[in-house]
């Protein structure tokens, strides 16, 4: 790799736990999947907002006096954050138990229980037809990090062996050659091998479901599909090259974990 076998596995280690960090920031730090609301267009003709209202209380009126229907105006809709409002009257429509729409991708949208059928829908279909823009602002910065940052530390690994190099004016003595593995470690990376290879193949399969339902620019499903196979991909490279099978074995264990909600949806659509 042009950085030595000791530098290779440094970088690697270091990358492997980076990755690991940023995937578990995601999930444990609910920043994907969280729950939406909809901000619905208001209605041009409400009084302004009293002070004296209670938020949490009933609606002051019917809430299509509140708001304009959006399937009958074919209006655009913006989604945001459970518990961010953009204003008073949203705010008091959201402050209170409202039915839970549960999405393949484990997001959740909570809609007004006095909507009606058609909006319902509609609001459920624009929401589900932005996803790929949703998820690419929210994890767009954790796949840039994933990508620059052990690429980074790659490049000041190989230019600290250029200058080590040039310092010394010979190129350093080859390091001895690793000893084989034992029958049982190379059985686990046989197996290791393969299940990375069927859950890369498996979420191609589902990029390519979701991309014929809702077809999106190449970067864009390359970018989210990069967080989800992270794990898988790092399993597969790894096994391939031989180097640390008992983390591999770990990595292709959380790329199984991350794979099944998918592959439950898909099976049991129900569900």
């Amino acid at each position: 790799m042009g950085i030595g076998r000791k530098a290779f596995k440094i970088w690697l280690t270091a990358s492997i736990v980076w990755i690991i960090a940023i995937v578990t920031a995601i999930y444990a730090g609910a920043v994907f999947p969280v729950g939406y609301q909809a901000n619905f267009p208001l209605r041009t003709d409400l009084e302004p907002w009293n002070d004296a209202w209670q938020i949490n209380g009933p609606l002051r009126h019917p809430l299509y006096e509140i708001i304009r229907s959006p399937a009958a105006e074919k209006l655009p809709l913006t989604f945001q954050w459970r518990g961010y409002s953009t204003g008073r009257w949203n705010e008091h429509i959201h402050a209170r138990d409202l039915p839970r729409l549960r999405f393949p991708g484990g997001e959740t949208l909570d809609l007004p229980a006095d909507l009606t059928d058609t909006d319902r829908e509609y609001v459920k279909q624009v929401f589900w037809d932005q996803r790929w823009k949703r998820w690419e602002e929210t994890l767009g910065p954790f796949v840039r990090s994933a990508i620059f940052v052990p690429l980074g530390f790659f490049v000041v690994l190989w230019l600290a062996r250029r200058f080590k190099i040039a310092r010394s004016g010979k190129e350093l003595e080859p390091e001895r050659p690793r000893l084989p593995y034992s029958p049982a470690i190379e059985r686990l990376r046989n197996i290791t091998l393969a299940v990375s290879a069927i859950e890369i193949l498996l979420w191609l399969v589902i990029a390519v479901l979701n991309d014929c339902e809702d077809p999106q620019a190449l970067a864009d499903v390359i970018s989210i599909m990069f967080v989800a196979m992270l794990p898988t991909n790092l399993a597969f490279i790894m096994s391939l090259l031989r180097r640390g099978p008992l983390t591999a074995a770990a990595l292709a264990g959380l790329g199984l974990w991350m794979l099944l909600p998918q592959l439950t949806v898909r099976i049991f659509p129900s569900s």
